[in-house]
């Protein structure tokens, strides 16, 4: 049985590592944006774990599971907690039945036939509203599943346990930004692409994407737009490509990166953030081997060749948003360096765990501008 039936969907864990990403990206603005903006990613949390409902349908039950555990009781969702709340819903009507138990066959590692998932829901859904047992549990014991209801309710415990210094931070930061953050959970949740965003999206939900531009022979600069200030080295900011040469090289590598919608993305947000072309790319051949197209997975990874927001499985958005947030990354994490640092040693501290992922990126860096630079 899969051993997540009464997990939590959302733990003091998990708000730490997304606070800490927008801590270090968004630095500079008001600590009340940064608190809308985490309060955007835990609803965009919940919402993408719940059954394939309509959206209109999701979006409820998000905001009931908001109320109820993050705002009013324990702080966690898990997955009882949605099943419970999905209960309350006609699953009579089969596009509520259908997901659902979809989703409970994916919980369970079960394969159930309709009679038999109904006849379940009758008997669990007394159970509720007093939470007296785990229901994945309940469901679990009557298809006589292996492990038993004691066994799985005493995973759900150890699921909820954690630091309860943890949880009272997080208890009070999280009360006060999502009773305050309500318009920011409309305009972000709500918008008609927010069932396909995920979850870390919020983080750069304030920066406008740029408009694609067709491929030139050479990344021209506007000069009716100056570049942004950064603490990057000049060597490192942004700077005309030859972008034909850039191609035929990730050509001879069968890149992905090659196709002109993902190097346009690319080029765009380095011209945003003032960086080079090349170090963006060059954190593509680091983390992905500039994702090479005959990888199975090839179309997901390049959305997000950088692995930003943990990596591309985590977040799997589209390369104009990864793009944006690689370079702003690179350009926040550049900050405050010490005279005598190496930059992207400096940068490598946070962007990656692999204290030698610098090496790697000013290798490739400094191959990529013996091939293409202008």
């Amino acid at each position: 049985m899969n051993a997540t039936e009464g997990a939590s969907v959302l733990t003091p864990a998990d708000i730490h590592h997304i606070r800490t990403f927008i801590d270090v990206k968004y630095f500079d603005k008001p600590q009340s944006e940064r608190s809308e903006i985490l309060s955007d990613a835990i609803c965009r949390i919940i919402f993408q774990q719940l059954p394939d409902f309509a959206e209109t349908i999701k979006k409820e039950l998000t905001a009931r599971l908001i109320r109820t555990h993050i705002i009013s009781k324990k702080g966690i969702v898990n997955s009882d907690d949605i099943f419970a709340a999905c209960l309350s819903l006609n699953f009579r009507d089969q596009r509520i039945a259908r997901p659902l138990m979809n989703w409970v066959e994916k919980k369970l590692d079960v394969s159930l036939e309709h009679s038999e998932f109904e006849r379940i829901l009758r008997r669990v859904k007394p159970f509720a509203a007093s939470r007296d047992e785990a229901l994945l549990a309940a469901v679990a014991d009557h298809l006589n599943l292996p492990e038993t209801v004691s066994d799985l309710s005493a995973k759900r415990e150890s699921s909820m346990l954690g630091s309860s210094s943890t949880r009272v931070l997080m208890m009070a930061v999280l009360s006060v930004m999502l009773l305050g953050g309500t318009l920011v959970y409309g305009w972000s949740l709500f918008h008609h692409h927010a069932a396909e965003i995920p979850v870390a999206a919020a983080a750069e939900a304030a920066v406008p994407a740029p408009k694609a531009q067709p491929v030139a022979k050479k990344a021209q600069s506007a000069p009716a737009a100056p570049l942004a200030k950064n603490e990057l080295p000049q060597s490192l900011q942004y700077a005309d490509i030859e972008v034909e040469r850039l191609t035929a090289y990730l050509e001879s590598r069968s890149s992905m990166l090659a196709k002109p919608r993902y190097m346009n993305a690319i080029i765009a947000a380095a011209k945003q953030y003032n960086v080079h072309p090349l170090l963006l790319f060059a954190i593509t051949g680091q983390e992905q081997s500039f994702v090479p197209d005959d990888h199975k997975r090839a179309a997901k990874m390049a959305n997000n060749p950088f692995n930003v927001h943990y990596s591309w499985q985590d977040f799997n958005t589209s390369i104009e948003e990864s793009s944006r947030i690689a370079a702003k990354t690179v350009v926040n994490l550049s900050k405050n360096r010490p005279p005598n640092a190496d930059p992207l040693t400096w940068i490598n501290r946070k962007y990656a765990e692999d204290p030698k992922w610098s090496r790697g990126v000013r290798q490739i860096f400094a191959m990529l501008q013996e091939k293409v630079a202008a």
